[in-house]
């Protein structure tokens, strides 16, 4: 019984949350949402990344300029880790180039995978390095943030349904959503067919594969009979012919994502 009373405050005293680090315009922690974790099975967490006011970060497609958040880590022998998930970013103009991030407060969740086998305590560390621009200047940032985890059932931390919701906020594959490249000149010809719930006319749409489309091309579907079109200018640095397109769809729905990969010839 006292083993397991100690046990169990080994759990929770582990560290579940990084304090934040300040670098150049932004803070960021690291973020879980459990104290523990359990052998084989996936572990939550997330950096949480606040830019400073009139200032933004960048989503994995950075468009014309920036740098697309980037987290490295050292873990315990034999785990693994994700890249990190990025969320619908917004798109803005900085210094006339045309790009795609975040303001203010955002998370990027990421699954740690402990080996069956793990035992005792895990002590993942993360270093993430990131840019954040306006239009005077851009600022570099780096920190190197750590976890602590005891083996045990679930313990819920205060920031479980921060990494929860940050993980429901990830655009997905939707069945039935499908997409079509066409190319003609230096134009992309785009095609989706989705369900008739699935309403393009007021979303907003994102390159997410870096130089495919021209980043100052805003892509704007309308209905032409059973399928949504819009024709956007190809990237002046894209594979000729293109090779795959991978689109982020907000607005039409929770958060969507569908691919096109060429055939091979």
């Amino acid at each position: 019984m006292i083993s397991r009373i100690l046990l169990t405050s080994a759990a929770v005293c582990a560290v579940s949350h990084a304090a934040p680090v300040r670098s150049g315009k932004a803070a960021v922690e690291l973020i879980a949402a459990s104290t523990t974790y359990q052998p084989g099975k996936p572990v939550e967490v997330a950096v949480r990344m606040k830019v400073d006011r009139e200032w933004h970060t960048y989503w994995s497609n950075p468009g014309e300029g920036g740098m697309k958040v980037s987290v490295k880590w050292t873990l315990p022998a034999g785990w693994t880790a994700s890249e990190p998930a990025f969320p619908v970013p917004k798109s803005f103009h900085t210094g006339g180039l045309a790009g795609y991030g975040y303001e203010g407060t955002v998370l990027f969740p990421i699954t740690l995978m402990p080996p069956a086998e793990f035992t005792g305590e895990a002590k993942p560390v993360a270093n993430v390095s990131w840019l954040t621009c306006n239009d005077d200047a851009c600022v570099p940032g780096k920190a190197e943030l750590s976890l602590s985890f005891m083996p045990g059932p679930v313990v819920a931390t205060g920031d479980e349904n921060a990494v929860r919701q940050a993980i429901a906020s990830i655009p997905a594959a939707v069945d039935g959503l499908t997409l079509k490249v066409a190319e003609k000149d230096q134009l992309l010809e785009l095609t989706v067919d989705a369900a008739p719930t699935f309403d393009l006319a007021a979303a907003k749409v994102f390159p997410e594969t870096e130089q495919a489309v021209a980043p100052a091309e805003k892509i704007i579907f309308a209905k032409d009979g059973e399928v949504w079109k819009a024709t956007v200018k190809k990237n002046e640095y894209a594979s000729s012919p293109l090779k795959k397109l991978t689109l982020v769809i907000a607005g039409a729905g929770a958060p969507a994502k569908v691919t096109w990969v060429a055939e091979k010839s």
